[in-house]
């Protein structure tokens, strides 16, 4: 992983921590068969993304070094992403127009996100944007919903200190 030479080791590990728990979480069957977001190559950025986006939210708030961070993480993901793309046999002409897609993908459903979330008691665009976003059935929209304010709720609860070392404890869709 190439995250730059300028990354103290400590940082590193905190990079791939996140990492790797924000795609462990993504990536937990019951997202896609008993929650009913789709199992398939877009199905799972998405829900990266969801995850991704939640806990850059919660960076934002460790200060500068949270920020830092969560480009570093970011970044991480990314290269996850072209490494992904590459693997299921995408062209080596074509993945960085796709990354670059991705990307501003990832930017639109986190402003969605961010929004939604800042309006405290109006669930309907959130749950919309879950919809639209994970391909999730209207009757999944309100679990969902209930479950992306429990995950704000549960990374409000960490410590910046365990945020940025990357010990986070994630909720389960329930």
């Amino acid at each position: 992983m190439a995250l730059g030479w300028f990354q103290s080791k400590k940082n590193r590990w905190a990079v791939d921590r996140l990492h790797r728990s924000i795609q462990e979480q993504a990536l937990r069957p019951d997202f896609y068969y008993e929650g009913g977001a789709r199992d398939n190559f877009s199905g799972r950025f998405e829900m990266t993304s969801l995850h991704a986006a939640l806990m850059f939210r919660r960076l934002r708030t460790a200060g500068a070094a949270g920020k830092a961070l969560s480009q570093d993480v970011f970044d991480a993901l990314f290269e996850g992403f072209d490494e992904a793309l590459r693997d299921i046999g995408t062209g080596d002409l074509t993945v960085g127009k796709k990354i670059r897609k991705m990307g501003e993908a990832f930017y639109g459903r986190a402003k969605a996100y961010d929004e939604a979330l800042a309006r405290q008691g109006d669930e309907i665009d959130l749950q919309h944007s879950l919809v639209r976003n994970l391909g999730l059935a209207d009757t999944e929209m309100d679990r969902f919903g209930r479950y992306v304010r429990l995950v704000e709720a549960t990374l409000k609860r960490h410590t910046d200190e365990q945020v940025m070392s990357g010990e986070v404890n994630w909720p389960r869709l329930a």
